[in-house]
């Protein structure tokens, strides 16, 4: 099978994506960063994968969390949740006291 070459475009995306992967950062948190428009981001990565220079990695990795008890001081971060349908939801600067609540109630 032949793959055509990267676009100027698909590449710029394409390392935008590299950066956040190798600077640990949620795309929505990267595009924030450097006011890249999070909709094509996705769209461009979603185009990368589709022309096979993006592997479809479903990461089912789980991560033990604290809950901070009542009262203390509210914090807040970003959280990326892959869905088994490949589908990924990304949150940003959200409290994680209402976070957890809300989850635990699904």
């Amino acid at each position: 099978m032949h793959i055509k070459p990267l676009t100027k475009i698909q590449q710029g995306w394409l390392d935008h994506i590299n950066q956040a992967s190798e600077q640990n950062l949620s795309m929505s948190a990267y595009a924030k960063q450097h006011n890249l428009a999070l909709k094509s981001f996705y769209n461009a990565r979603s185009a990368l994968i589709k022309k096979g220079v993006l592997p479809a990695i479903i990461n089912n990795t789980l991560m033990p969390i604290t809950i901070p008890p009542l009262g203390a001081e509210q914090l807040s971060s970003s959280c990326r949740v892959t869905l088994c349908n490949g589908v990924i939801v990304e949150l940003a600067d959200i409290d994680l006291v209402s976070l957890f609540k809300s989850v635990s109630q699904l």
